[in-house]
């Protein structure tokens, strides 16, 4: 019932929102510039970094570190 009322509310299943909340996440941790894929991988709940990287890149288009180095200075 909560799921129902979840996607109603927002127009997304909470594994969609779940999933692109984690992403952005990732997207400022990336740009801080502070820390690997690896670590931001497990920050924001992945903890298979090859599994964040598929997720990363279905939601961006790119790779994390693609992402990294169009984003750095």
């Amino acid at each position: 019932y909560l799921m129902h009322i979840f996607k109603e509310e927002t127009g997304k299943t909470f594994n969609q929102y779940l999933t692109e909340y984690r992403v952005e996440t990732a997207k400022m941790l990336i740009k801080s510039g502070k820390y690997k894929v690896y670590e931001i991988s497990s920050m924001v709940g992945y903890g298979v970094p090859a599994y964040f990287s598929s997720i990363f890149k279905k939601y961006t288009g790119m790779t994390p570190r693609q992402y990294e180095q169009e984003n750095s200075n």
